[in-house]
Order: structure tokens, then sequence, then C-alpha cells
């Protein structure tokens, strides 16, 4: 038998799991005029928000339907299904036959009548494409409007609030959720959206969206206006007929099913939003559950099950509150009505002639399983009320007392006894139980039932989190916004002792803060400048904070940004506000989170820059800056991408590296991953075999990073990076779990085109017929007297723009050949020549002990010791790269480099000495004194030319 499901919804793919399961011998065809799998609807806010990746939300993977036999038709639109024929039509004008049609085409947005619907930046709120079209503008917008008072008006209103935008909330009843819940709840509902900073307006007619051609405001029928840079239209839905209706199948608010979920026409059955039954259309998860079993059974065996409709109930997690909703919840003259409230919890019982007939819960879920039964069971509360109401509420170890056939999970219709067997099978997370059986992926609704059941029957030690886990668990930056309590600590008193220990050693540092107790009293701040490109506005401010506020100092660090240092508590706040007004931020540079993107400085402009890895690098930092799903990573989490034959920024040695390669005439990157240089030594990056386009990377970097995030270890830091968890999975196996969260099959590995690591130096000529010049900053030491220098000559004689390097030099950029003599001719280059002894060229230097506690060696002043002796002593013209890290956590590279140093002491003779260990092209080779270094390093710099 031929089955063709028309529809790629969550009621689709319910059914066709339906057909696998109850019978796998029959053809099921799907189609879906989305471009994509199915996917649940419920979780969209989760993809606004950053919660959660569309591959988190897909239902089943393609293997899903590979292994069944399913043929899925994506993208293919139905027009018209002739029942006489039993032929299917598509829109390009292929005919299908069937023996059994179901028509699962769900529901499309309700738009209300709104004067300029057409502008730009006006969406509704249904679909992936929805979704996308959303984030696009949010990055440029300040304020969205979302009219619809709503489950999913709420739901991307909170979205949007925590992406950072200003939001109102307009609905034109004056109750919100009106279908599911009274005003006091609604209410209580109200306070708890004001209290995330969303501005509700209820019983608001909207009336004109204006503009010119984009959104400029919102008016409303009582004449009031609000400034508007987008706004989303969440007034509900209406079932999708238009395929029955082009087919004439009979419709009337819905398409018209009979009890065995058959339309008018025989083997053309109907489920799910687009359904009218028995007068009543459903658009919720629960009912169309109910319809699937009755549905896969009358396809397979003839109508021999009938629906007898689906009594109204709705478990929801809305904005953030839990929420269920069942039968009646209006009560009528005769009603009893039973209500308890308490602080944010609110319950609320309709009793009529003894039963329970409604019901509302808010806040708190406690008993909604009962009370669902009450409801559906009948059964009379004569002998309980009004305690049954709360009993639930007492917290007291009760046994569940559920049988088998129990349901659980009302949205998927999970059973007591399916969650045993999950369990059984190996099951010992709410995560594994969800893979399993789907329970509690919809409206999580029955998540704390789950959890007790698997508090009974699985005894799994809880396990070990360090002390940052422990503060991020418990206070996370971004969800306390530590950035306010910046502000009134600085306000207040200005007495940085008066921050919280915890806040001042952890917290502070995802917003670019450090305490140094180096330096008692005095913050460094450290600005994300993405790929080292600066422009000379943003130079100008950062030169005027160093001298107004950090002692003139500006260190030029290895991953291409500057650390602003000797700054005071009172002061941060005018440093931060400074900075982010000239477009830049310090956000994230600290701590568990994606670390400022590095690559080529001339990227996109030298001879040998083959793709042009900045677009790349912005758009992924637009992707994960200020979501909280990239701010509680393992640990931090650093990545570069090289797009020329050059590697100037030792790009191996980061967590997720994307190289320069080409496969059948195809420019892209390999892919590298694991790399690290501290956390139990350096380890260069593993190859994943893996080749992307440009584009891709961004999907490849934000699957690596949903993949750390879930299943990297967050137990002893010395051990979480992400090597440790490719070393756990073994390559084969991450590469998979990429492949699985991507939902497709990757290009294995093409050719490395990569030929030299290390600097540019002196004048060099781009690929636009302009001249880079460099300046050599030995160990990024630099002021801010020299930086607004710069960006005065980068204006005059260039684009207005500076690139850093990792290597802790500078570029100026675009200088055309006719200025080059007059720009060499300033002072700053008998500072800051052009080029330099090769000991020099190649050198980094983090911070040492004079900034930095960890530090154990100066570091900076050592190296550059040794780099003037090296070039007095021993001359040499080949490139030679020393990385110098004052301590083993290697800030200084020192294992990507020919040379490595790292700061350490030596007992001699019973007497403590500063020491550096060496590292050979990234092997420990020896350990010398400091006051022995120049003695004993030259036979080292010979072996080093020698395997060069």
């Amino acid at each position: 038998m031929k089955v063709i499901v028309v529809g790629n919804g969550m009621a689709s793919t319910a059914l066709v799991e339906e057909l696998i399961r109850q019978s796998g011998d029959i053809e099921i065809h799907v189609f879906g005029e989305e471009r994509t799998l199915s996917y649940n609807r419920i979780h969209l806010a989760d993809i606004l928000s950053g919660k959660k990746l569309f591959s988190q939300i897909v239902i089943n993977r393609w293997s899903y339907y590979e292994e069944h036999g399913v043929k899925l038709h994506i993208g293919e639109k139905v027009e018209k299904v002739l029942p006489w024929k039993k032929l299917l039509l598509t829109s390009d004008g292929k005919l299908y036959p069937y023996d059994k049609l179901v028509i699962a085409t769900g529901s499309y947005p309700r738009v209300p009548p709104i004067k300029g619907m057409d502008k730009k930046g006006v969406f509704t709120f249904r679909s992936i494409k929805d979704v996308y079209g959303i984030m696009e503008l949010a990055r440029v917008s300040k304020r969205a409007v979302v009219i619809g008072g709503g489950l999913l008006g709420l739901e991307c209103a909170k979205a949007l609030k925590d992406i950072g935008l200003d939001v109102y909330l307009v609905h034109l009843f004056d109750v919100l959720m009106e279908q599911y819940i009274d005003k006091t709840a609604s209410d209580m509902l109200k306070k708890s959206l004001e209290g995330f900073g969303i501005r509700v307006l209820l019983s608001k007619r909207t009336e004109e969206i204006v503009g010119e051609k984009k959104v400029s405001r919102v008016r409303f029928s009582d004449g009031e206006e609000i400034e508007a840079d987008m706004v989303i239209i969440a007034t509900g839905v209406v079932p999708n007929v238009d395929l029955a209706k082009n087919s004439g199948i009979k419709v009337d608010r819905g398409v018209l099913v009979n009890d065995f979920l058959e339309t008018s026409e025989q083997d053309v059955y109907a489920i799910g939003d687009c359904i009218q039954h028995r007068g009543k259309t459903y658009g919720l998860l629960a009912p169309i559950m109910e319809q699937v079993k009755v549905c896969a059974k009358n396809l397979l065996y003839g109508n021999v099950e009938r629906y007898e409709g689906s009594l109204s109930h709705a478990i929801l997690k809305v904005a953030g509150v839990r929420l269920m909703s069942v039968g009646e919840i209006q009560e009528r003259e005769g009603d009893e009505v039973i209500l308890f409230k308490d602080g944010s919890r609110y319950r609320k019982a309709i009793v009529r002639d003894g039963k329970l007939v409604g019901a509302i819960l808010l806040g708190d879920l406690a008993g909604s399983e009962s009370l669902l039964d009450l409801v559906k069971t009948g059964k009379s509360v004569e002998n309980i009320k009004p305690h049954f109401l709360i009993k639930d509420l007492i917290k007291e170890e009760v046994k569940l007392t559920f049988k088998p056939e129990d349901i659980v999970c009302n949205c998927n219709a999970v059973s007591y006894g399916r969650i045993l067997e999950a369990i059984k099978s190996g099951a010992k997370t709410v995560e594994d139980i969800q893979a399993l059986t789907k329970a509690s992926t919809s409206c999580g609704g029955c998540m704390p039932t789950i959890e007790s059941i698997l508090k009974e029957h699985v005894k799994v030690r809880p396990a070990k989190v360090n002390k940052v886990e422990e503060y991020k668990r418990s206070k996370h930056p971004f969800e306390v916004n530590l950035r306010e309590k910046l502000e009134v600590w600085a306000r207040e008193h200005g007495d940085w002792q008066r921050v919280p220990e915890e806040d001042r050693e952890y917290g502070l540092k995802w917003y670019g803060i450090f305490y140094r107790k180096a330096t008692p009293g005095y913050f460094m701040v450290r600005i994300r400048i993405t790929h080292g490109k600066l422009n000379a506005d943003q130079a100008r401010v950062i030169a005027y904070l160093s001298k107004k506020f950090g002692r003139n100092q500006v260190d030029l660090t290895s991953r291409e940004q500057i650390q602003l240092r000797w700054i005071e508590l009172k002061d941060l706040p005018e440093v931060l506000s400074a900075i982010e007004r000239v477009g830049l931020t310090t956000l994230q540079t600290g701590m568990d989170n994606v670390r400022n993107i590095t690559g080529d400085p001339l990227s996109g402009l030298a001879e040998d820059s083959i793709i042009d890895t900045i677009p790349i690098s912005k758009r992924i930092t637009e992707i994960f800056l200020g979501k909280r799903q990239y701010a509680d990573l393992p640990r931090k989490f650093n990545l570069g991408l090289v797009g020329s034959k050059t590697d100037s920024i030792n790009c191996r040695y980061n967590d997720l590296c994307f190289y320069l390669a080409k496969k059948d005439n195809i420019y892209g990157f390999n892919v590298y991953a694991g790399g690290k240089i501290g956390s139990g030594g350096p380890v260069e990056a593993l190859d994943l075999n893996i080749f992307v386009l440009p584009y891709e990377a961004i999907d490849i970097t934000k699957a690596v990073l949903e993949i750390y995030s879930d299943m990297g270890s967050r137990e002893d830091r010395t051990k979480n990076r992400l090597y440790f968890l490719i070393e756990e999975l073994g390559v084969e196996g991450f590469r998979g779990e990429i492949e699985r969260r991507l939902l497709r099959n990757l290009w294995r590995k093409g050719e490395d085109l990569v030929e030299r690591a290390g600097e540019r130096t002196g004048i060099i000529r781009q690929k636009n017929g302009l001249y880079a010049v460099s300046l050599m900053v030995p160990a990024g030491i630099f002021t801010g007297e020299d930086l607004e220098r710069l960006a005065y000559l980068s204006r005059k004689y260039g684009s207005g723009e500076i690139r850093l390097s990792v290597y802790q030099n500078i570029y100026l950029v675009n200088i055309p050949e006719e200025h080059l003599e007059e720009l060499l001719s300033d002072p700053i280059f008998n500072k800051y020549p052009t080029s330099a002894s090769p000991y020099l060229t190649g050198l980094i230097a983090c911070q040492g002990s004079e900034t930095c506690a960890f530090g154990v060696i100066e570091n900076k002043p050592d190296a550059l010791r040794l780099a003037g002796y090296l070039s007095q002593k021993m001359p040499i013209h080949l490139p030679l790269r020393m990385h110098w890290s004052g301590c083993a956590k290697g800030c200084g590279q020192h294992g990507a480099g020919d040379l490595g140093f790292v700061g350490t002491k030596v007992k001699i003779n019973g007497e403590v000495k500063l020491a550096v260990d060496i590292f050979l092209k990234g092997k420990k080779v020896q350990t010398i004194p400091l006051e022995d270094l120049e003695g004993r390093i030259e036979s080292l710099i010979k072996q080093v030319l020698e395997s060069s």
C-alpha cells in the first residue's frame, strides 16, 4: 500500500512514526513545501533567543527516513489532489499515484487588517524562515513591537528581550492568553513579563504600521504611536485549507472530517491544525497525537477506530513561566470555584456537579497529571475538595504510583511503561529519555515528573563540578546582569574591595574586565577586535582612554586584541561606554567563551590571500556574541581562520582551525580541531578530514560549539578543553557527531595550500596595487600616544584602517605608492621600524609577573633581552619564531613557535632560581636558569636553523 502525507510538520512526522511502528510493510511518501526537515515549532523562540540551534529542534534526521524507506519530497508544493483518479499533482506538474492520502497541511498565521503590513521589517512568527528573518534584522535594531498576546506572542517577546532589544507586547484584549487563563492569571503573567523588562499594552488595537519603505512607528486606534525598528505579528493561526479547497474536498473553518478522520473524499484523511471535527479545530499538540494514533490504524486496517474529539488542555512554558490550562476556565452560574494564590503561584479549579471540569495552574505544575486525570475521567471530587488543588504543593517525598499504561507526557503520548523501558535500555538522564521517547521535548511540562521517575529508578553518582561551573549555575553573569551591578558598584562607592570576590575573580571576565592581584586596586580591560581589524576612530578612542585612565600603556596581545591596564573601578563604566560607542566591545574576552577570532591581518589584501576570512569572522562573532548559549562552554574556545598561503596566526594551535585548501579546483578550508597550548602542554590541532566551502565554516563552527557545550567535561578544568573531548570520542566519532548535527555528510579533506608560517614585514604590495606597511612592536609594548599618531597616519595616507597581528605588530594598509615616502619619514618609524632582526620579527611575549599574578618571570623584558643579545651575537637572515609564555598557561603560544620559552623555577644547590622550560617545535627539551640562558641558547638556535 502506498500512503502519501501532504505536509511535513509535527503532525505529519508523528503519523509517519506511528505508521512505521505499527507496520513496516507500506510505502510512505511525505511532501513538504518548506525546504527543511520537520522541526518542533514549539522551540522557535529558543532559536530566536540563541538557546538552541536549528539542528536541536529537527525531529528526525535524514538517516531515519532512509532506514525506514520513507521518501521525502522536500520543497515540493502539492497543488491539487484528484481523488477520483487517486493522483496528486505538484506545482511543477508532476503526478504521483496513491492508495491512501493524508492532508496534514497545518495552519498559517492569522494576519489582522492593519495598514502598512507591506513595510520592510514586518514579520509573522510561524516558521524557521520567519525566525531567521527576524534574527537578521534584530542585529541592527533597537526596538521591536510584538502584536499578539497569545503563546507565540509572549514567547517571541521574551526571546527578543533576551537578545537585547527593547520590546513592547501589544494585545487587543484585556487578558493575555485569554483562551487558556483568566484575568488573575493574566495579571500575574503580565507582571512576570514586565519583570523581564517587556512593556505590555493591553486593550490596544493596532491601526497602522508607519514608515516609508521600512517600519518606523506603530500607530494605535487611540492615536498613540510607538517608534519601532521591527514588528512581529503573532495573532494566532488559521487552518490551512487551501489544498482541500483546490481539490474539491469539503471545508468550513477547517478541512471537514468524520470520526474516522476521513474527509468528504474516500481514502483521503486529514489530521492536525488543518482539520475541523464535530465543529471544533485544534491548535495544540496533545490532540494531534491522539488523532495520529486513530488515523494510523484506519489507514492500515480500514476504518476501525473512531476519534471522539480531545479535551481542550495545554501544558506550556510561557516566557519562562509554567502553565497548565485544562477544560473550562471560566465559571458558570452555580459552579463552585476553588482558588489558591501564593506569590508567583496561582491555582484555580472549577467544580460542577461534584466533578472537576476545568483548572488553571500557573508557576508550579506539581500535581498537574492528577488534575488532568480528574477532568478526563469525570471522577467525583466531593470527598477530596478543596485540598486536591494544593496537596501536591506540599514538598514531601511521595513514591510514584503510576501504572505502565499511564501517560506521563501528554504532548507526545509517552507512557510510564515506555519511560521505564528507556531506563532499562540505559537512559540515565532527562536528555536520554528525550532522545529515546520524545517525552518532554514539546512543552516540557512533564519534565519534573520524568526527573522524579529517574530519581526513583536510576542511581547515578552526581557529577563533580568545579568552582567556576558552580558559579555559572548559581548566577551566570548574563542572567544576573553583572554589567548593571558594575555600574552600581562604580557609582556608589568605587571601592574594588566591595565587589564580591567571586564576581571579581570570575564574573566580570565575561565582560572583559580582569582584576589582577599583581596590580591591587586596578583592573585590566581586554577589547575584542575581530580579526585584528581596527579603524582610525576606534584607535583614537582607545588611545584617549589609555592616556586618561591607563598610564598611556597599550598592550598588543597574541590574539590581535588590545588590553588597557591600570583602570580603577570608578572609571570602568566610562571606559566601557566609550569603547562601545565606536562599535567595539569587551564582551566575552575572558572565561568560558569563544575568544577573539584571529586571522591573517592582511586577509583580502596580500597577494597570497585567496579567501578573505574577515567577513566570515564577523558573521561567526555576530552569532555567538552576547548569547547565553555560547557563554557557558566548559572552557575557553579559540578559533582561527587562514585564507592565505601564509599562516601568520599559528592557526593549528586553536581549538578550531580553518586552513586554506583546495578540492576539485574549488577553494575552501580543511578543518582541524583540538589545538591548545596550556592544559597539559601544547598539542597541534587534529586533522578532522573535512573540507568545507568558505560559507560552510559558519555552520561547522556552530555545530562544534554545540557539541562542545553539550558533551565537554565540566569537572577538572585542566582537562576540559575541546582536545580532551575529541580524544574521548576519537576523530571519526567527533566528525560523525558534526555530521549528525548538520544533518548531512561532509566532504573529506582537500589539499592544504598553506606554504609558510610567520609574519610579513616591510613594505608589502597588495592585490589592489596599494601597499601595506608594517610596524615592528617588540613584545607588543605600545603607547596611547603612538596609537593616536597611527590613527592620524592611517587616515592621512591610507584608508583609515589599522590591522593588528598575532605577533603583536601593526600594519597600516591601503597606502598609495606616491604616499609611501612621506609616510615612512614620520618619526614613529624610528621607534617602530618596518622590519627588524628575525629574532624580533617572530617574537611573541605575553604579560609577565609585573602585571599578571600567574607570571613566574617578567617575560617581556626577558624576551627582549635575549632577542637583542642574539641579534648582536648570532645574526641570521632566516625567519625564527621565538614565543614566550610567562607561565604554563601559554598565553604567549610557546608551543607554536620554533623555540618556546615558559617561565618556571628550578632548585640548584638548594637555591630556587627563575628559569625557563625550552620547547623545540612544541616539544619540551630542557630547563635553563634565566641567568644562564644567553650562554646556552646558541646550540638550540643552530638546531632549529638546521631543521628549517
